[in-house]
């Protein structure tokens, strides 16, 4: 007869971690998932305002490629929460001329299928709208590499400061956190590639429409249904015997671990692995405000606007510049070019500004950074990483969050499970 398979503890109830302790669950194995805050949800939660409106600390989107975060939330009853375009419409306002171009999904097949919005871009001249096609088809060929930066492979593959700064940057913001500059050709080529020119359906936007803090609520209840123990307010200082799967960022992982490890040659490198900020303005009206759910802007300060009831919300991404600005100067400035993008708000006045600033919001995917990201199983018997930082093809995303706890619960299935198991490792692990 097999001996009890030990319950395994898992470090924090970020995205990774609750992706992690819901594949243990399934799997039928004793898990209890520890959250030093009293509170799921990591760097993707809500709170309540001192004026009594619920604000999430930032704005968070999924795309239709987005496989394994979608399966995460059918896993948990909340694929409703966060429905997905029919076909893909983002606006783009100029906020030089408040003009709008719509990127939106034709008919044509991948990777043909943004051509017709690319080519009407009025942001850019028409020789840079020809151009952004001759980087796309390059871009579904060349896998980029590490040392590169992202930047210096699209000049050169011909692309203007124009067609950086006005399109292909916003993108790297959104998706990388960063300037085309920081961060990898690697990286950047891939999500690109998948986001973008791999399959017509893939741009496809999800916007969540209830608080972030719900779905996380969802995934702790479903846990707990089958079998797991959730604890918040328990703050693990070092790591305990037994299997652990750690879910946190990568220097609080580096807390845990005996001084020996910290300096030896797995771990230290990801001492040095770098983050960026992401800044987040709340605009808090007494009235609903009519404007579309989200749009883009270019050419101003502003990246992304989301409205939602009365609330309209600015995302600015890489905000380095931002953190340690007064709020009222921030609530000052961007009001202003916001009344300029959105003409709903111009002859409003907010009743609040909520600004939550997320200092380590992402990894740095820089170049020649990627070996700082670990993989999941490590040199300690039975401590295995998660966290969108550690290894993987994804950026610092939910979905690579959500990948990255996958992958650890199926080690500690295989490892753990005695042999033979009755037990299979879900497939959703594999």
């Amino acid at each position: 007869m097999n001996p009890p398979t030990p319950p395994v503890l898992v470090i924090g109830a970020g995205m990774a971690g609750l992706s992690a302790a819901l594949e243990l669950a399934k799997a039928g194995l004793r898990i209890t998932l520890a959250e030093r805050r009293p509170f799921p949800g990591g760097r993707s939660y809500s709170f309540r305002d001192p004026s009594g409106a619920i604000v999430d600390n930032g704005q968070h989107v999924i795309l239709e490629c987005c496989a394994a975060y979608r399966s995460f939330l059918e896993d948990i009853g909340a694929s409703d929460r966060v429905p997905l375009q029919q076909r893909t419409l983002i606006p783009f306002v100029d906020a030089r001329t408040g003009e709008t171009t719509w990127i939106q999904e034709s008919w044509l097949p991948a990777p043909l299928h943004f051509l017709p919005s690319l080519l009407a871009y009025k942001p850019l001249s028409w020789r840079d709208r020809r151009l952004l096609l001759r980087a796309g088809r390059a871009m579904r060929k060349d896998r980029g590499t590490d040392g590169e930066s992202l930047g210096a492979w699209l000049r050169r593959h011909g692309q203007s400061e124009d067609a950086i700064r006005l399109f292909w940057n916003h993108s790297s913001m959104t998706i990388l956190n960063d300037d085309v500059d920081r961060v990898s050709a690697e990286q950047g080529l891939f999500a690109f590639r998948t986001c973008f020119f791999e399959r017509r359906e893939a741009a496809r936007v999800g916007v969540p429409d209830v608080p972030l803090g719900e779905i996380a609520d969802r995934a702790v209840a479903r846990i707990r249904q089958l079998g797991g123990v959730v604890e918040f307010n328990r703050k693990i200082d070092r790591l305990p015997e037994g299997p652990v799967i750690s879910a946190v960022p990568a220097r609080a992982l580096l807390d845990l671990l005996p001084r020996d490890q910290v300096e030896g040659p797995f771990f230290s490198r990801a001492a040095g692995m770098k983050t960026s900020p992401i800044v987040n303005l709340h605009f808090l009206f007494d009235a609903p405000i009519e404007a579309p759910r989200f749009f883009a802007c270019v050419g101003g300060r502003i990246h992304w606007v989301f409205a939602r009831d009365a609330q309209v919300t600015l995302s600015q991404s890489g905000a380095r510049d931002l953190m340690d600005r007064p709020n009222a100067e921030l609530q000052r400035e961007f009001f202003e070019e916001l009344k300029r993008v959105l003409p709903a708000v111009r002859d409003r006045t907010p009743k609040r500004c909520v600004i939550v600033r997320e200092r380590d919001a992402t990894f740095v995917p820089a170049p020649g950074a990627k070996g700082r990201r670990l993989p999941c199983v490590t040199p300690i018997p039975n401590l295995f990483l998660a966290g969108e930082w550690t290894e993987g093809e994804w950026p610092s995303t939910m979905e690579a969050a959500v990948l990255s706890g996958r992958r650890a619960a199926t080690e500690a299935i295989r490892r753990l499970t005695p042999e033979p198991s009755g037990r299979a490792v879900p497939e959703s692990a594999r």
